[in-house]
């Protein structure tokens, strides 16, 4: 083992002490460190999403965790020959997109996603058809053939300012918003407080088509005045917070203290010293990341929303992916081309 693979397994042995993850940890180590000493050896780009569980969000570093938006721009600096993904396919290809002459891998190819599975390329066409004037914004949250009949490509730590740029851009105002129906018309909410006219057309709007997150989907504005009874979380206290994402059902962000995307709700802790107590409205893991990360808060859970998806990436199989070199994410390059100027006008914004 190398010295760096060593210090970093020395790390995460120290940081897990103490944690309801040590126990975990103790029984995994062999694995973490048969992977970072992969990830050492072959020079791997491991990037890691929020929604990953401890063990496995801890082996990527500072610069190599985070939402969807962070880790695109990690990926399109990328140096390393190899990227390994911890997330679910479409964030893989996204780094294959901004990558091609890289090897893209990804634990398991079936990690799928409730937003980016039902919704294909014949759907953006179907919009387009119908909304010719109208630029198409697609969420990060959708395959490669989708992507490339977008304009633009965009995350939920962005969405309002893609939306309102392509509008914009395109002197028209109406845009479409595609596959997540709750968080476009939390979008359009939002245009309209801000005194925007932009009507944004979303699955289900002005027609029968509906996209969601199986996660977010479930959370309902009663579990957030129940939770907020049960664990003394009054809305607009001094020191609790209940914080919720933007792909939830619009009447749980009324009841929200604050909402927006993984990374905004991270830092809004970290901006926040005084908070004592805060519900996380999203995947089950990104709190327990996050209580590692701020001990001094404590994180409410919400358990019973967990992605089916991204619990498949297991230690397990990121080190047969890593040995092997198996499970590689590949697109067409006619696809890739036109998915590309959607993702680097994302970028640029």
């Amino acid at each position: 083992m190398t010295q760096g693979s060593l210090m970093r397994l020395e790390e995460l042995r120290s940081g897990f002490r103490g944690t309801d993850q040590y126990i975990d940890f103790l029984a995994k180590e062999e694995t973490i460190r048969r992977i970072l000493e992969m990830k050492e050896e072959k020079d791997v780009l491991i990037l890691g999403h929020n929604y990953m569980e401890p063990l496995i969000y801890q082996i990527s570093g500072e610069g190599e965790r985070g939402d969807s938006l962070a880790l695109s721009k990690y990926a399109a600096k990328a140096r390393n020959p190899i990227i390994l993904f911890d997330g679910v396919r479409f964030m893989a290809e996204t780094a294959k997109i901004l990558n091609p002459e890289k090897k893209v891998l990804i634990a398991d190819l079936e990690a799928g996603c409730s937003l980016a599975d039902p919704f294909g390329a014949k759907d953006v066409l179907e919009y387009r058809a119908r909304y010719p004037e109208a630029p198409v914004v697609t969420y990060i949250n959708s395959y490669a053939e989708v992507k490339a009949e977008s304009d633009y490509c965009c995350t939920s730590a962005n969405a309002l300012d893609v939306v309102k740029h392509a509008a914009s851009e395109s002197g028209s105002e109406r845009v479409v918003f595609l596959p997540d129906s709750f968080m476009g018309e939390n979008l359009q909410k939002e245009l309209v407080k801000e005194g925007s006219n932009i009507d944004l057309i979303y699955p289900g709007k002005k027609d029968n088509k509906f996209g969601s997150c199986i996660v977010h989907e479930k959370i309902s504005a009663v579990d957030i005045r129940v939770i907020r009874r049960q664990f003394n979380l009054p809305k607009g206290g001094n020191d609790t917070a209940v914080l919720v994402h933007w792909e939830c059902k619009p009447e749980v962000l009324d009841v929200a203290d604050m909402y927006g995307s993984t990374s905004e709700m991270i830092r809004y802790v970290s901006s926040h010293p005084e908070l004592k107590r805060v519900y996380l409205g999203t995947e089950c893991e990104m709190s327990a990341n996050l209580a590692n990360e701020f001990p001094q808060v404590e994180f409410i859970r919400s358990c019973m929303v967990h992605c089916p998806h991204m619990r498949k990436i297991t230690l397990d199989k990121i080190l047969y992916s890593l040995e092997n070199e198996v499970y590689e994410v590949n697109v067409p390059e006619q696809i890739r081309v036109k998915a590309l100027g959607a993702i680097e006008r994302m970028i640029a914004i």
